[in-house]
């Protein structure tokens, strides 16, 4: 029932509700709910990697946290605290992240897509045709932007989108060569933006046997180039029985303190 109510009060768009991005803000919810013991380890290396990006700031003006989501693996109290605005930028804000940030008053919820390409992609662009993917105009224009944070968003960018347009018919070459796009776009934006910007994502999905053991690796960039990272680990996304009752499905991050 909590997860219902959570679904039907959440802020986010008709395109996006349409491709499932509400759905699966709602199933992360679930799946923190069922298994978030096991994501410990990661969270706490998300906000290491966060603080050291607050303390390469020269100024405390406006963070944006880009993938804000549930916001389980963001240091809140700790934004808010050095900084004079926290911006919390999702395409999609369940009621139960609303309710973690509604007492802190330089906190604010920014409904945006950071691809900026939702939109133009429900409207099902021509398969026949590359698609043009921009680099992104939101944020670039903000003067007080002291920090921005990508977070365990990087590798999802193109996911929604591919699911959506895979009902309709679109091959898998086209699909790659959008995924490409996006997220190299997201890396080029990003290096735009003023200030430090902290960069958090899944790179490789693994899938472990009961011996811990890997049996599979998924590259998940695409083909996109990352420079070497401050430091990487593993995330328990799913472990047993979470998903199967016979494998893990675990994630390797990577974090830089600033994108270089």
């Amino acid at each position: 029932m909590f997860l219902f109510l959570n679904k039907m009060r959440a802020v986010c768009p008709k395109a996006a509700r349409a491709m499932g991005y509400l759905d699966e803000a709602t199933g992360i919810e679930g799946r923190f709910r069922r298994v978030g013991a096991a994501w410990k380890e990661h969270i706490e290396h998300c906000h290491k990697i966060i603080q050291q990006g607050m303390a390469n700031c020269s100024g405390h003006r406006t963070v944006a946290v880009l993938g804000a989501g549930l916001i389980h693996d963001v240091p809140l109290k700790e934004l808010s605290e050095r900084f004079q605005k926290v911006l919390l930028v999702d395409i999609c804000h369940p009621v139960a992240s609303r309710k973690q940030y509604s007492h802190y008053p330089n906190v604010e919820e920014y409904v945006a897509d950071v691809t900026e390409s939702i939109e133009l992609l429900y409207k099902l662009p021509n398969p026949e045709q590359p698609f043009h993917c921009p680099i992104p105009h939101l944020l670039r224009d903000r003067e007080d932007l002291d920090l921005t944070i990508s977070i365990n968003l990087f590798s999802q960018l193109p996911c929604m989108p591919m699911n959506f347009l895979k009902k309709w018919g679109y091959g898998r070459p086209w699909m790659e060569d959008f995924a490409h796009k996006v997220m190299q776009r997201h890396v080029d934006w990003l290096r735009l933006l003023p200030g430090i910007k902290v960069l958090i994502t899944d790179i490789e999905r693994q899938m472990l046997d009961q011996t811990n053991r890997i049996i599979e690796r998924l590259d998940l960039t695409y083909g996109v180039s990352l420079p070497l990272a401050d430091t990487e680990w593993i995330w328990k996304l799913a472990p047993i029985p979470e998903v199967s009752r016979e494998y893990h499905y675990f994630r390797k991050v990577v974090g830089y303190s600033n994108l270089p």
